[in-house]
């Protein structure tokens, strides 16, 4: 085997260094960049046709509460002997795994985010939305305070921005005498169960 010729090897400056350490950090940061938009806007799950599991009947709200397309309540439902904060909104027209009572449409979320577990909150103002949470609308939508992620109820509750890939789990509602329950959830119900 020959030996290399060391007069043919360079050796690496300082001034090499300089140019060399730059690079490779910038060409480090644009591939995590790119891989983040990426993510961000690319890996988000569809939302299919629920499969429920039953739980406890819980009042979610009154219809004459929601009288409107776009109101709103938060309330609790009792997961596994725990409290949930869910959230039940009158929408502008119909979703999977939502519910219509005489021409009006709602649908019932889990407010826990999928990414980390922070509570999501409803945000009214789309012009401040877009800002905040970097999601353009005309309506309002479900955002993530932590991480910045926005969720579409019009979707089903599925994440249309931000870290989370998962949308916000379902709960099945059902009506009663003007009133709508809560009486199952979807399952896998994420981010507490896997799958």
């Amino acid at each position: 085997m020959d030996e290399p010729n060391l007069q043919n090897l360079r050796r690496i400056s300082r001034r090499d260094l300089i140019w060399i350490i730059p690079s490779a950090i910038s060409a480090g940061f644009f591939g995590w960049l790119a891989w983040r938009t990426y993510s961000i806007h690319f890996t988000k799950t569809a939302v299919a046709e629920p499969l429920w599991r039953e739980g406890p009947r819980v009042r979610a709200a009154a219809l004459n509460e929601l009288g409107a397309p776009w109101r709103f309540k938060y309330f609790e439902y009792a997961y596994q002997g725990s409290p949930l904060k869910a959230v039940v909104f009158r929408l502008s027209e119909p979703v999977v795994g939502g519910l219509t009572v005489g021409g009006a449409h709602f649908l019932a979320l889990s407010r826990i985010c999928t990414h980390q577990g922070c509570v999501v909150n409803y945000v009214d103002n789309p012009e401040l939305g877009s800002i905040a949470y970097n999601y353009r609308t005309d309506h309002p939508f479900l955002g993530c305070p932590c991480h910045f992620g926005a969720y579409e109820p019009l979707k089903g509750g599925k994440a249309v921005y931000g870290p989370p890939r998962f949308p916000l789990p379902r709960l099945r509602l059902e009506e009663d005498e003007g009133v709508l329950y809560a009486t199952g959830y979807e399952t896998p119900f994420r981010p507490l169960e896997q799958g």
